[in-house]
């Protein structure tokens, strides 16, 4: 049976867990040869013997630009092309550390490292994949941005503002390489359940009164939605901001005073 990514190359970054960990498994299970991409590099190995096939793991920092550069250089090498960019990688809430925090108690250092993993590295990925995407005849990249790119916030002041410039971004390449046949669009998941944020939200049914939907989401929620946007099928969308979080933007789901009377 022809998978709708058959003969594409993807590359998966953040992959060894969560949501870049459902994407991986997902993108090969419609077809593409899947590179996971991660500083974690023995998560990353874990994940490509679990897809098996023609999967396989690359180590690389998304806080170093070489290091980045150097990732897209050996896919091409090796593969030949590069069908799919999925950025993944990010410095979270679960690996902030508590640094992260309101604007008078956030240091500049932690804005910085921040802007360079979460956004400089999708910049660096994205410049260095697009020419070959081009001279391929066309690509899809997928980044990873967040419901919190577009709701403020009591806290994680540099993960929102990072994440809003992730969605400026992906619009400058859909309006810049679109008619090169090269696609750029975003997810904005709200709260999935991956093993990281069930470290600091250990009971997500706390959530659930907020949210217009009747469970909590899973890696394969956005995952569905990252092969649909690679694929050819979803041709026609680009520069796309796309939220993947049970209705959490369209509003606040708690029962009103009225229906509580």
């Amino acid at each position: 049976m022809m998978g709708r990514l058959d003969g594409k190359v993807a590359i998966v970054t953040g992959g060894a867990s969560g949501i870049g960990e459902g994407a991986a498994i997902r993108l090969a299970e419609d077809g593409a040869q899947v590179v996971v991409a991660d500083r974690n590099l023995e998560g990353a190995e874990a994940v490509a013997r679990r897809i098996g096939g023609k999967a396989f793991a690359l180590g690389f920092d998304a806080e170093d630009i070489e290091s980045t550069q150097a990732l897209v250089e050996q896919v091409v090498e090796e593969c030949g092309r590069i069908d799919v960019l999925n950025n993944n990688a990010a410095w979270t809430s679960d690996n902030i550390g508590g640094l992260d925090r309101d604007l008078l108690n956030t240091t500049p250092e932690t804005f910085d490292k921040a802007w360079h993993i979460n956004v400089r590295s999708i910049f660096v990925a994205c410049k260095a994949a697009v020419p070959h995407m081009i001279a391929q005849g066309g690509g899809s990249i997928v980044n990873m941005a967040s419901v919190a790119g577009v709701r403020g916030g009591s806290g994680a002041m540099c993960y929102g503002v990072t994440k809003a410039a992730v969605l400026r971004l992906t619009t400058a390449v859909a309006t810049q390489y679109g008619r090169k046949n090269v696609r750029s669009n975003a997810i904005l998941p709200g709260f999935i359940g991956t093993p990281a944020t069930l470290v600091h939200v250990p009971d997500s049914k706390a959530l659930m009164p907020f949210l217009p939907f009747h469970r909590d989401g899973k890696p394969a929620d956005t995952a569905a939605l990252i092969a649909f946007l690679a694929s050819d099928e979803a041709e026609y969308i680009n520069g796309q901001c796309i939220a993947v979080d049970g209705g959490y933007l369209a509003g606040d789901a708690r029962p009103s005073r009225l229906e509580m009377d």
